[in-house]
């Protein structure tokens, strides 16, 4: 499966995950707190990011409101890590270490 590597933007905070996990989880790895409060099941859109470079090696389907997520961006906790990907969250977020 391998690594690979995500940073996250304005904060210059970088994870090295197994390949598939998904751009939320990689995001708490990396000591940054991005809000999803339905858990990250893909249906309250809170986790929105939008793709700076790179793509998501998959993303599965939002549902409800999360479903309309505007072009360029996508929801972290559908989203999967794919090597060299740099996201930046739509809403503010908490980082350890910013």
């Amino acid at each position: 499966m391998g690594s690979c590597r995500v940073r996250f933007e304005p904060y210059g905070l970088e994870a090295v995950v197994p390949c598939g996990t998904t751009v939320l989880e990689a995001a708490r790895r990396a000591g940054l707190r991005i809000a999803s409060s339905c858990g990250g099941r893909g249906s309250c859109g809170d986790c929105a990011v939008r793709v700076l470079a790179g793509e998501p090696a998959a993303v599965r389907p939002a549902e409800g409101r999360a479903a309309r997520v505007p072009q360029g961006m996508t929801l972290a906790c559908l989203a999967e890590v794919a090597d060299g990907l740099v996201v930046r969250p739509v809403r503010p977020a908490s980082a350890k270490n910013a």
